[in-house]
């Protein structure tokens, strides 16, 4: 989200621009990755839009199996229970008609979306209706932050300040910005956040900031992946006053000033992914993407690892289909079933978690008919259990850290650049099949 900055205490500030229906409706999704349970009257104010906008978003979304409508809000798909406990593998998958009952909101509040059996989606608006607005104290306990620190002992020498420059805390973001801050912390060096967003804004006035922070000591950036706002973004990092470790961007082609980087080797992830499904006799696999900063290293590691090799038969590959674009996801369940596939690479998350429940929906069962991988790994453990690559996220901020603190000590050396595997999660989504 495109606030300007956040505070040292990771807290961020509510949105202040209307948002397109698409850019939205990923928010929602990001904040149920890390709430069980959000609420429309606070969706409104988050969103800087009407709760009539957000309950037509929310239909939108469990449309396509993506969330669970309840009474004055929505929770997670993979939360079954008050508890918030994942759903049974395998369970039924929402229909447009009907959501789950269950959950419970972060504080105990007045307002707090109540229990409802499989109500339908008239209804669930028309009570929604009567849910009064939350309050800024229940607001403040649902903010969009990245999650505090326990802070330990803290070196009793001040080193200085390490700022952080990160997209909208979600997925990924969270725990390597708390991680970051917590082994700052142990080794006598405080942290400045700022909040920078996925789409087109002016991450350079964002750094601006910086300039104001006192004994500032290196800054570690992960600049926008749109070229079109970019050039001002790297045209600050490359005059920056202190040393810049870029997180998970490559720099431009054009650029004449190397920075130490740290990035997830995704073409090894997909070798991963090749491997475990050729291992459990997988031949015909395709590929599905949606559209994120990452989707294009991804599949173009694919296409030169399934191209140029016999080790898979690629019949079909999919881009740039958004997880609730309910005709594309569609379309590719459809090509699916029809070609004699029996596997599938997705990114991202939701995007796998759609599929799987479209495919359920036309009687093919995952894994016993459709074998699945998702590549980051960050929504499915509260939803279903696929296998998953995802990004190690304490190894990936310790790199950043220890890269930053080395490029301290040795100012005058060439720039280093780390790649990180991903883990392959293997959560049994992907069937053993003969020869």
């Amino acid at each position: 989200m495109p606030t300007p900055h956040a505070s040292s205490d990771g807290n961020a500030a509510a949105p202040q621009r209307s948002y397109l229906p698409a850019e939205r409706q990923d928010m929602i999704l990001s904040l149920l990755t890390r709430e069980n349970v959000v609420t429309v009257p606070a969706l409104a104010k988050y969103l800087n839009t009407t709760e009539i906008t957000v309950r037509r978003d929310l239909s939108v979304l469990a449309e396509a199996g993506l969330l669970r409508r309840v009474r004055g809000g929505a929770m997670s798909v993979g939360s079954n229970g008050t508890d918030g406990s994942p759903a049974t593998p395998g369970a039924q998958s929402p229909s447009s008609k009907t959501a789950a009952s269950g959950g419970t909101t972060p504080t105990a509040s007045a307002t707090t979306p109540t229990v409802e059996p499989l109500l339908n989606t008239d209804t669930i608006d028309q009570l929604d209706r009567t849910i009064l607005p939350l309050n800024d104290e229940d607001l403040r306990d649902m903010h969009i932050g990245v999650p505090q620190p326990v802070i330990p002992q803290r070196d009793s020498r001040d080193k200085g300040v390490i700022g952080l420059m990160f997209p909208e805390p979600s997925f990924f973001w969270p725990t390597v910005i708390a991680e970051i801050h917590t082994e700052a912390a142990k080794l006598g060096y405080r942290v400045e956040i700022r909040e920078s967003s996925y789409e087109r804004i002016r991450e350079n006035e964002i750094l601006d900031t910086f300039g104001s922070v006192p004994n500032l000591r290196g800054i570690i950036a992960c600049p926008s992946s749109e070229e079109d706002v970019s050039q001002a973004s790297w045209n600050w990092i490359d005059h920056s006053p202190v040393p810049v470790v870029v997180a998970e961007r490559d720099q431009p082609y054009s650029s004449n000033v190397f920075h130490d980087s740290v990035r997830t080797n995704h073409p090894y992830g997909v070798r991963k992914a090749i491997n475990h499904f050729r291992e459990r006799g997988h031949r015909h696999v395709a590929a599905a993407f949606t559209l994120t900063p990452t989707s294009e290293i991804i599949e173009e590691a694919w296409h030169q690892l399934v191209d140029k090799t016999n080790l898979l038969e690629c019949p079909f590959v999919f881009d740039g289909i958004q997880p609730y674009d309910t005709h594309g996801v569609e379309e590719i369940v459809e090509r699916t079933i029809d070609s004699d596939v029996t596997g599938l690479l997705v990114h991202s998350d939701y995007l796998a978690i759609a599929l799987a429940q479209s495919l359920e929906r036309h009687g093919k069962r995952v894994p016993a008919d459709i074998s699945i991988i998702s590549v980051d790994g960050y929504a499915t453990p509260s939803s279903r259990p696929l296998t998953v690559l995802r990004s190690p996220q304490h190894e990936f901020a310790a790199e950043c850290l220890n890269t930053l603190l080395w490029r301290l000590e040795h100012p005058d050396w060439p720039a280093r650049h780390i790649m990180i595997d991903p883990r392959l999660i293997d959560r049994g989504s992907v069937a053993t099949i003969g020869d």
